[in-house]
């Protein structure tokens, strides 16, 4: 196992850290997590307030997680989109016993980026309009769609983004 300053030295030179200006990213080598908290490799523990991007909301290695993924990868550790399989269609047949009327099919993405940009595609081929409503303040993700439509400040080196993105204000209750 690496020490924690070859973990720091080899992500500084081989690693890109998107959205972040690289000589001014705050490195924090992890080491372990459990539950709402990870650890560095001092033993200083962090309580994740945003779940590693809402990605383990549940918490760090909660048993039923690892045990499921455990079990999975025992069977299958990837097939294809074009490829059938027991877990994606018993999990889309379970999405759509839940969802409201009408709506039963389920696209499986690897991330929240790559669902925005898809829903960014049906929406404009379903419709046949080009245009996108967004707020300022917004975060869709980090691919050049998502960005587009995104309100995030971080996303103006790479403007203009993509056609017929039309940005709105936040609604003020107040007045509502």
């Amino acid at each position: 196992m690496l020490d924690a300053a070859t973990v720091e030295r080899e992500t500084r030179e081989y690693v890109l850290i998107p959205w972040s200006t690289q000589s001014q990213v705050r490195h924090i080598p992890v080491t372990h997590a459990q539950g709402c908290w990870f650890y560095d490799a001092n033993g200083k523990a962090y309580l994740d307030f945003s779940a590693q991007l809402i990605n383990v909301n549940i918490g760090y290695q909660h048993p039923k997680v690892v045990a499921a993924i455990k079990e999975q990868a025992e069977r299958l550790c990837y097939i294809g989109p074009t490829f059938d399989h027991e877990t994606r269609s018993t999990l889309a047949r379970m999405i759509a016993e839940v969802a409201p009327p009408g709506l039963k099919k389920t696209m499986f993405t690897t991330g929240g980026t790559e669902a925005n940009e898809n829903a960014i595609k049906v929406a404009r081929l379903y419709t046949g309009r080009q245009k996108i409503i967004s707020r300022y303040r917004s975060y869709h993700g980090g691919t050049y769609g998502s960005m587009s439509v995104g309100g995030d400040s971080r996303r103006w080196p790479w403007e203009p983004g993509i056609p017929g993105v039309v940005r709105v204000f936040d609604p003020y209750r107040y007045r509502c």
